[in-house]
């Protein structure tokens, strides 16, 4: 059985200031999309990840705001465009396409 996985995704700034919020929780999605969300955040090697974030303060960078909760681990971060990590990239867009 998969971990439960919530993850919530606060977007901001950015050009056109496209703010955007969103929370998924495995427990409350179906099964294939529960799973897809698991396997994004399996593939995160969140303390590398979290050792290694940061975020630039210019006004006109996308930011994003990102908590996890897996498998009774919490990992919440902040980063902004251009310098989100290569692993972070697929679970942010899932979390981006889902709040559409």
């Amino acid at each position: 059985m998969t971990p439960r996985v919530r993850a919530e995704l606060r977007r901001s700034g950015g050009f056109r200031e496209r703010s955007l919020r969103v929370v998924l929780d495995s427990a409350t999605l179906p099964h294939d999309q529960a799973a897809q969300l698991a396997r994004l955040v399996e593939q995160i090697d969140l303390t590398r990840v979290g050792a290694e974030i940061g975020a630039a303060s210019h006004a006109d960078l996308t930011r994003y705001q990102l908590a996890v909760e897996y498998g009774g681990r919490h990992w919440r971060g902040t980063v902004a465009e251009p310098c989100v990590p290569t692993e972070l990239r697929p679970l942010l867009r899932f979390l981006t396409s889902a709040a559409r």
